[in-house]
This record gives C-alpha cells, structure tokens and sequence, in this order.
C-alpha cells in the first residue's frame, strides 16, 4: 500500500520551497556538514577583512615611510653641511690661534736679525719659511744667517742667493728656514 502525505512541511509553509527529504540517518551528518561550511565562510569572511585592514595599514604605513625617506635626506644633508661648518670652524678657530703664534715667530726672527739686516718679505707654509730681505754689507747676511739657525722652531737655514744691488746700496738675499721635525 502506498501511502501519500498531503500535509504542508515546514519549509513549504514558511519559505514556499519543498526540500528534498533526507533519509533520518543523513539528517545529522548533513547538519553537521552545514554548521561546519557555515563555520568556514564566517573564519574566512574575518580573515579576508582582517588582510584587506592590514594591507590597507601596510599602504598607509608605505606612505609614510616614503615621506619619512625624503625627510631623513634632509636631515642626512643638514648633518654633512654641520660636519662641514664643524670642520671649518675648527679651521678658523686654527688660524686665530696662529696669528699670535706666527707673530710670535716672527718678532723672534726679527730679534735675531743684525743691525744691518732687514726683511723685506716672509713666506710662510707647513715646511718651510721662505724670508727676502736686504742687508748694507755682505757681513750682515752672514750674521743673519747665523742669528738664525738658534731659533728653536726651525732645524735648519738654507741661504738660498745672495745678489749685490747693481746701485751700490747694499745686498739682496733669500733665505729658507726649515721647520724643526
């Protein structure tokens, strides 16, 4: 005998739509198996929000590593133009402390000259220092030359030309003074 059911199911009342009906020992797998799809859609759903927040955090955080890029090679050029002022300063501060320094060397240089001998230009760098000058006799450089080998900052004299003044008036001469090592 064959039996026909004629009353509504649950979905057809509420939703209009017959579902196919299950056997009784599939409904609990198949309800089982639709909580853990449900379960999937809802994690990846979350992680699919959480990586588009950070990829968009990771942008963001992108632009601002640029713009700090473009600061930090400010700052690296600020930092080489105050090494460099740093660098001249220390220069300046150098020569200043070298102007009573070579004053110095120079009274003593004029001290050691005789009463005939005069200086009539001085050149000075790191190795030697380079003196022109004129003398009424030949004597008078010859006691130049000897007043200054007993300066303590220079090793040696080096009497590089002596010439007699074509007008009769005395003695040209060039001397170098090595700087003592």
């Amino acid at each position: 005998m064959t039996r026909i059911n004629y009353l509504l199911s649950w979905s057809e009342r509420h939703a209009g739509i017959a579902l196919p009906a299950f056997a009784p020992a599939l409904r609990v797998p198949l309800g089982v198996f639709g909580c853990a799809l449900a379960l999937v859609v809802v994690v990846w759903t979350v992680q699919h929000a959480r990586l588009a927040s950070l990829e968009s955090r990771g942008a963001d955080y992108a632009r601002r590593l640029a713009a700090t890029d473009v600061d930090l090679g400010r700052v690296r050029a600020i930092e080489g133009d105050l090494a460099r002022l740093r660098r001249l300063g220390e220069r300046i501060d150098t020569i200043r402390r070298s102007g009573p320094l070579r004053a110095g060397e120079i009274a003593a240089l004029g001290d050691r000259l005789p009463a005939g001998a005069w200086l009539t230009s001085l050149h000075a760098d790191r190795a030697a220092l380079a003196l022109e000058g004129r003398g009424a006799r030949i004597e008078a450089v010859a006691a130049a030359v000897a007043g200054l080998t007993q300066l303590p900052s220079y090793g040696g004299v080096r009497l590089l030309s002596v010439r007699e003044d074509p007008a009769g008036r005395g003695v040209s001469y060039a001397l170098a003074l090595d700087a003592r090592r």
